[in-house]
């Protein structure tokens, strides 16, 4: 840059220096001769031609001198963008630095909350684990003590039939007296016959008979007649005329002194005689839990149960379990629990109409969730348990011991009052009452129970096998108060007995 204005201030003295030049020029003109006007002329040609050189070069010097003005010009904003990139760049390099490090140290914290999430997990499993110990052995220490009582019942069944086959064998024996005192008995009487017949001179036609032996007893060929039988209907063939007139007096009266010792003899007690019906036996049951059966045989508002008592406290648990058969192609009402400020607490909802694979599980009116019931339908026993808990508002549904129905956010932190009306096969409108034949239940209903806290898979599995029923249940069978209608209770201790 200082070389070109250097070369500028140059170019501007040459300038002047012609330009004093050509003036002195003009002034010798008017006394030289023409010759040298010529050569003037010819050197102002040439210094025109110099200047038009020089103002080009001078031009063409300032468009190098902008070009190289504007090339630092962005050579220093290029310098400047540098400068920011690389500030940019420290800046995310720092940046970096301090997530690495917050990774890091994140990194770490995780780390040690996954040891500390591996050691409750692993004190979980072990409590599980001794949970299931636990409830292996209350589920053993059930069946044990049913396994008791079904020896104790067993015990007390032989004793019984022990008790009773003394008695039979005392009255077998007391009969045996009896039948030997009355064939001595008929022996006395067939002698004294024989003696009177003898009396009476018939002595003709008795060639082949002996009189009876009082002392020894003589088998008797079942198919030939008895010797009374022989005797009679020789005297009424041989001397039928003489034996009208014969006085038959004493017959009758030793006939009326044995009477009564005829009647006298031991009866057999009425549980020892065989019936005249037939019983055909029964193969033993498996699921012996059940207790008895009740069975609605048509969709009437006639047909329904009330219970003795109804929920003792407010619940916030609640675990339903009981066996169906049902014998129409819909789910009826099952249960329904009515208070007086709403008549919907409590209901296992079903109607015959056109959603007939569904009930609605009603808990505080107008919180409701649908269940399938397309397992529970075909006219066979299928088992249903529906379990809600008020503490995370979760619900489930097992049939024969298969979940089917789940969810959660279902009326948490719900209570179910007490003091309400319970009644099982109608859904009540009002306080029991207002029914509606076409939600009524058909069918059979076994084993019911209602407990007041949520079962377990495994409870449910026992009780859907028939290996043990959870322990306190709040509602059972035992507390049925009435049955209304055509309702009908059978009392059956396994279900393959209830029909």
């Amino acid at each position: 840059m200082p070389d070109c204005r250097v070369r500028v201030d140059l170019i501007l003295i040459v300038l002047c220096l012609h330009t004093q030049l050509i003036i002195g020029q003009d002034w010798v003109q008017t006394e030289q001769p023409k010759p040298v006007i010529h050569r003037l002329r010819h050197l102002d040609e040439q210094f025109r031609r110099f200047q038009e050189v020089t103002l080009m070069r001078l031009s063409d010097i300032a468009a190098n001198y902008n070009i190289s003005y504007n090339i630092d010009v962005r050579f220093q904003e290029l310098m400047e963008q540098y400068q920011s990139i690389s500030d940019v760049l420290k800046e995310f390099q720092t940046m970096t630095a301090n997530d690495l490090k917050s990774l890091k140290f994140w990194m770490t914290k995780l780390q040690k909350k996954t040891k500390k999430m591996e050691v409750k997990v692993i004190a979980l499993e072990k409590a599980v684990d001794e949970n299931g110990k636990a409830v292996r052995k209350d589920i053993q220490k059930v069946m044990l003590s049913n396994l008791t009582r079904e020896l104790q019942v067993h015990k007390e069944q032989i004793s019984m039939i022990s008790a009773h086959s003394e008695q039979l064998q005392s009255s077998l024996r007391t009969l045996r007296d009896s039948i030997r005192k009355q064939e001595k008995k008929i022996s006395r009487l067939e002698k004294r016959l024989w003696d009177m017949f003898q009396a009476m001179g018939f002595h003709h036609f008795d060639s082949g008979y002996t009189p009876p032996v009082t002392s020894a007893r003589q088998e008797e060929d079942p198919r030939s007649p008895h010797p009374i039988e022989k005797l009679l209907a020789q005297h009424s063939k041989g001397r039928k005329s003489k034996a009208d007139q014969v006085p038959l007096t004493a017959m009758p009266e030793a006939a009326a002194q044995e009477e009564p010792e005829l009647r006298d003899v031991p009866q057999l007690p009425l549980r020892h005689r065989i019936p005249h019906q037939q019983h055909t036996s029964r193969r033993p049951g498996t699921i012996c839990n059940v207790k008895s059966m009740l069975l609605f045989p048509s969709a009437s508002i006639q047909n329904y149960v009330t219970f003795r008592k109804g929920f003792p406290s407010g619940i916030h648990e609640l675990s339903m379990c009981t066996w169906l058969r049902l014998s129409t192609p819909y789910m009826g009402t099952l249960l329904s629990y009515a208070t007086e400020d709403n008549d919907n607490k409590l209901i296992l909802y079903g109607r015959n109409s056109s959603q007939l694979n569904s009930m609605d599980f009603v808990i505080g009116d107008p919180s409701y969730r649908q269940l399938p019931t397309a397992g529970l339908l075909g006219g066979d026993w299928h088992h249903l348990c529906v379990i809600w808990s008020a503490a995370e508002g979760r619900f489930w549904q097992y049939v024969d011991r298969r979940l089917t129905s789940a969810g959660s956010r279902f009326q948490k932190g719900y209570e179910i009052p007490p003091g309400g009306s319970l009644v099982m096969g109608q859904e009540q409108d009002s306080v029991g009452g207002d029914f509606d034949a076409a939600e009524a239940f058909v069918g059979r209903v076994a084993g019911f129970a209602l407990w007041d806290r949520v079962l377990s898979p495994g409870e449910v599995s026992a009780v859907t096998t028939g290996k043990s029923l959870p322990r306190e249940p709040i509602l059972t069978m035992d507390d049925v108060d009435q049955l209304n209608g055509s309702v009908q209770l059978v009392d059956c201790a396994c279900l393959e007995h209830c029909t």
